[in-house]
């Protein structure tokens, strides 16, 4: 049972990219189609890092783990700091729209007309089939890792993370599925805000993280010169 098993680790990971290129619209998944709103792209931020610390896992059957120790730390900074400046553009990008059909809306006559022809008809059904497909996916994901190596659930940070993914898509789908068909746009804005806020969050305590192993590494190297 201590023994990784790596078809199933390989199958989770080969999942969750699937979920990501959905999420980013990749014209690499077949029949894809441009995504309805900001929820479901920016569901991207969160997996986008999940796939990383999968991708290190996965790096660690092939480096040693001397050599990944040294470097893991210094592309963990660089990519939570792209992550982080990102996710900080896309929250403001989000928060922006939100904040202009809220003022649309409220605007009668006019901006309330221009709210409707701009922004009433908001592909609810078609966003809710996208994001059960990702759910389906990303519960296998976490199914698959689980049981590659049940010893994935003691990294608390790994399940923490892979929680994020699942709670955020259920996020997403309870705010554009519970208001009235003409308000979904307003909501699905309002869950775009706060995924970006998660992914924030979690970018933040990647690079927070990231500086001890830094630090670790140059006290290596400066032992070994």
């Amino acid at each position: 049972m201590d023994t990784l098993r790596k078809p199933l680790f390989f199958i989770a990971a080969a999942l969750l990219l699937i979920a990501l290129l959905i999420e980013t619209g990749s014209s690499a998944v077949p029949e894809t189609y441009e995504l309805p709103g900001f929820g479901i792209p920016y569901l991207a931020l969160i997996d986008g890092l999940l796939i990383y610390v999968v991708a290190t896992m996965g790096v660690a059957l092939i480096i040693p783990e001397r050599i990944q120790g040294r470097i893991q730390g210094i592309i963990t900074f660089v990519v939570s700091l792209i992550a982080l400046f990102v996710a900080f553009g896309l929250l403001l990008a989000a928060f922006a729209a939100l904040m202009a059909m809220v003022s649309l809306f409220l605007a009668v006559p006019f901006g309330t007309a221009a709210y409707f022809a701009g922004f009433a008809g908001f592909a609810r059904g078609a966003a809710a089939i996208t994001l059960s497909v990702l759910m389906t996916l990303k519960l296998s994901f976490a199914v698959c890792l689980v049981l590659a190596h049940q010893r994935f659930l003691e990294n608390r940070g790994l399940v923490l993370l892979v929680f994020t993914s699942l709670l955020a898509n259920v996020l997403v789908e309870f705010l554009q599925g519970f208001p009235p068909g003409f308000l979904v746009s307003i909501v699905d804005a309002l869950a775009a805000v706060i995924v970006a806020l998660l992914a924030l969050i979690w970018s933040l305590s990647f690079l927070i993280f990231s500086i001890p192993a830094i630090l670790k590494a140059l006290r290596v190297d400066k032992a070994l010169a």
